[in-house]
């Protein structure tokens, strides 16, 4: 470009490159990883993305430099995604009349010690007594010998061939009157998606509980995420891809059939889970469509919910725009490796 110096020609074909890159992060959402699982990948990056175009954008609006343009044109484009990533919403209104919502992926329980530290089942429970949610959602749910209460007098426990095998659970104080679980290509799949119709102040209401598909990622991976050595940069990434691109196309076929079982619901529809998804990913605007997402609502600060990667939110409350959301919250306590969100939802008051 005419008028640069070579500084900031190089500058403006990096600067060019990363703008192509998050276009390319808008488009992710809308393309199926059975597509193109590739495009998947630039809707992870997507807020180190904007972060770096907009580093760009303020040094060519210092210089006064036309390169401004593009980045200001493409930053707009995308600004509405920011939502999804960051919560600025001051308003923490809570009501005895709303229903509580909280969805938590508790990792069987700490079954297998990857927290070091004593009864850890036991200070679960002890945090859903003290939450005390009207509707509970839970992941990888696993307690083979016998099912606790939690003082609930209503429960769908999503039981597979074995007891032994992962669950998932929706406890509630709303009578349930149907408990289902979507099939996944006709395989007994209660761990991905299981739901209950409910009766909450005289309207009927469907909680889905889901959990897609897993990366699977090993402790090694995590420590290349967190902290990458140059030794090990090729072996790492090369690990997480593989991972990553059966996990992607695994989940983008799920959410083909629950959207679809979800589309010939009649009822208001409530939806809890773990989508193992960035917000800008295939998985979750599949599942999103029309609802509304409570933590874009009523949340606040840097949405996370996976406890090893910061800033990375996969733990979702969405619901129907005809019901209204407030006080969603992350709650801090380390007892999985995912952090429970929860919100109150205004049902029929």
């Amino acid at each position: 470009m005419k008028g640069l110096s070579l500084i900031n020609k190089l500058l403006y074909l990096i600067n060019s490159l990363s703008l192509f890159t998050l276009l390319l992060s808008y488009l992710s959402p809308f393309i199926s990883p059975t597509i193109f699982w590739p495009i998947s990948f630039f809707g992870l990056l997507f807020p180190i993305l904007f972060l770096l175009n907009l580093a760009f954008f303020i040094y060519w609006l210092i210089g006064f430099k036309k390169p401004m343009w593009a980045n200001l044109f493409i930053l707009l484009l995308g600004i509405g995604n920011i939502r999804a990533y960051f919560g600025i919403n001051p308003d923490a209104t809570s009501s005895e009349e709303n229903t509580k919502i909280l969805s938590f992926n508790v990792r069987l329980f700490n079954k297998y010690q990857w927290l070091e530290k004593p009864n850890v089942k036991a200070d679960i429970f002890s945090f859903f007594k003290e939450e005390n949610p009207d509707i509970l959602c839970i992941q990888e749910f696993y307690s083979p010998n016998e099912i606790p209460d939690l003082n609930y007098p209503y429960r769908h426990i999503g039981l597979q061939s074995k007891k032994s095998q992962w669950h998932m659970a929706i406890y509630s104080k709303h009578p349930q009157i149907k408990k289902k679980t979507v099939s996944i290509k006709g395989e007994r799949m209660n761990n991905t998606c299981i739901y209950s119709d409910m009766i909450i102040n005289k309207d009927t209401i469907r909680v889905y509980n889901i959990h897609l598909a897993s990366n699977w990622f090993k402790n090694t991976d995590y420590s290349f995420i967190q902290n990458p050595q140059k030794e090990k940069i090729k072996e790492g990434i090369i690990g997480i891809t593989k991972r990553m691109k059966s996990s992607l196309i695994k989940r983008a076929e799920e959410v083909e059939i629950i959207k679809q079982h979800m589309a010939d619901c009649t009822y208001p529809i409530i939806v809890c889970g773990d989508f193992n998804d960035t917000p800008l990913s295939y998985a979750y605007n599949s599942i999103k469509g029309d609802l509304s997402d409570a933590f874009s609502i009523s949340g606040k600060g840097i949405g996370n919910s996976f406890v090893k990667i910061p800033a990375l939110r996969i733990d979702y409350i969405l619901h129907d725009n005809e019901l209204k959301s407030s006080n969603y919250q992350k709650h801090k306590q380390v007892l999985s490796d995912h952090y429970a969100v929860s919100c109150e939802i205004e049902i029929g008051n």
